[in-house]
C-alpha cells in the first residue's frame, strides 16, 4: 500500500484520516483495496500490474459502498 500510495502514483487522499469519504472503515484490508484499484486505474493501459506480492486481486464487481466511490475506469 505504500507503494501504491507513493511512488506509485494512487490517489490516496479518500482514505486519509480524518475526512476521507473512504476513510471508514479504518481498516489494512479496506484502504488497501481502495489505494490498490486507484493504482491499477491509473497504471492498467501503460502495463501496470496488479499483483502486490499476492496481497491483491482482480474482481468484476463493484467494491464502492456508501459514500466511498472506487474508480472503475
Amino acid at each position: 500500500m505504500d507503494y501504491a500510495c507513493g511512488e506509485g502514483g494512487a490517489d490516496c487522499e479518500e482514505i486519509s484520516p480524518p475526512h476521507g469519504s473512504c476513510f471508514y472503515p479504518d481498516t489494512l484490508v479496506a484502504h488497501a483495496s481502495y489505494a490498490f484499484n486507484n493504482y491499477w486505474q491509473k497504471t492498467k493501459r501503460n502495463g501496470g500490474t496488479c499483483n502486490f506480492g499476492g496481497t491483491a486481486m482482480l474482481i468484476n464487481a463493484d467494491p464502492s459502498y456508501v459514500h466511498c466511490r472506487f474508480v472503475l475506469s
